[in-house]
């Protein structure tokens, strides 16, 4: 495997709430991408639930995780643990927005000639297949979530919830919290936040090592407005993570866009030659 990484926080934050971990020894690698908590909430080092969140589960696959547990049974470990250090710190959660969270892009090279591989959230993972497909092996269940969020409403109006009208939805901060609320929600979107129900939500499967030439593992950060999910693929794999990012952070300041932190992992998969 030729492993190639990349991280960076956004221009205006001090540090990156994304993080990945490369951990050769189990052969377990992933993104992570922390999702900033709408209630404000510091621990002794200034790091927020965000932060927090996605390093926890870092540091869990890289210094707990055991070979013998699946991706998901990892997962949902590290999910546990992220509601005890929550508790440890008096977080409400009953509260949406306050949870901390963090979606997830993970795969594993297993011994038996498989890559299993698991996601939360808007976290990605695109394969380039030996016949030279590209294709995405995880679907993003944070696009379109405002859409749904509000179809949503719609039909809690008809049942009878008392809800604000949609002028109060037009409030960013709002419509946010509102959406927290649909976490691991079947017409919500996926992510870790110490939730049980995330177990529910994982997705995950296996490809075969002997189909796969290389995988990119994202943080949405490095989505590109114009760009498919192919065309991101082989723009990355053309010009490498850092300077697609660095092209990409350009763009954004050029059009106004909004700056997301930046993380990713290309792994390509290179055939043993055998010597004579």
């Amino acid at each position: 495997m030729i492993i190639k990484s990349f991280c960076k926080a956004a221009p205006q934050k001090r540090v990156s709430e994304d993080s990945i971990v490369i951990n050769e020894k189990l052969n377990v690698f992933g993104v992570f991408d922390g999702a900033t908590p709408l209630v404000p909430f510091q621990d002794e080092n200034g790091m927020n639930g965000a932060y927090l969140a996605s390093n926890l589960f870092k540091d869990y696959f890289l210094r707990l995780y055991k070979s013998n547990l699946t991706l998901v049974e990892g997962i949902v470990n590290a999910n546990r643990m992220l509601s005890e250090r929550m508790d440890k710190y008096k977080v409400n959660q009953e509260i949406h927005e306050g949870l901390w969270s963090t979606c997830a892009a993970m795969i594993k090279v297993e011994e038996e000639g498989k890559i299993s591989y698991a996601q939360l959230g808007d976290c990605m993972i695109m394969a380039e297949y030996q016949n030279g497909t590209i294709k995405a092996l995880t679907r993003d269940t944070v696009k379109d979530i405002s859409y749904r969020a509000k179809a949503w409403r719609e039909e809690l109006r008809k049942q009878g919830v008392n809800l604000p009208d949609e002028e109060y939805f037009q409030n960013r901060t709002n419509q946010l919290v509102f959406n927290r609320s649909l976490a691991n929600k079947e017409y919500g979107y996926t992510v870790a936040n110490g939730k049980e129900e995330v177990v529910n939500f994982i997705q995950h499967g296996q490809v075969t090592i002997s189909e796969i030439k290389t995988l990119l593992l994202i943080t949405d950060g490095l989505f590109h407005p114009k760009y498919s999910v192919e065309e991101t693929f082989k723009k990355i794999q053309t010009i490498g993570l850092q300077a697609y990012s660095i092209e990409l952070e350009q763009y954004e300041i050029r059009n106004n866009l909004r700056l997301d932190d930046k993380s990713g992992i290309m792994i390509r998969f290179c055939k043993e030659e055998s010597s004579t």
